[in-house]
């Protein structure tokens, strides 16, 4: 086998690891907007142009899968980040006070 097939499966192997490394960073900002029950220091705006970002990686991966049939694990780690924001930006809008201005 060629040095190219060896490089593609370590890089699809790291690619299926982006979703739990992922989930690992999203974890301390969920468990903070938990705990204080506050948002005012984060802008529900830059997180929804993340949402915007998001949905066109994972359009690119399912899009190259389907007419490819490769990059399974781009379209996980895509669907898995988008995920990951969309539960930021509901935590951050639930937690947004009323009283609190809002952070842009």
């Amino acid at each position: 086998m060629s040095d190219v097939y060896y490089m593609l499966v370590v890089a699809g192997t790291l690619q299926s690891a982006v979703p739990v490394i992922s989930l690992i960073a999203y974890l301390p900002q969920w468990k903070k907007l938990i705990d204080t029950k506050s948002s005012r220091d984060l802008s529900l705006r830059s997180w929804s142009i993340w949402i915007v970002s998001s949905s066109i990686s994972l359009f690119y991966a399912v899009a190259l899968y389907r007419y490819t049939g490769k990059g399974l694990p781009l379209v996980f780690a895509s669907a898995a980040g988008l995920l990951f924001v969309m539960i930021t930006v509901y935590l951050t809008a639930r937690y947004r006070s009323r009283s609190e201005p809002p952070s842009i």
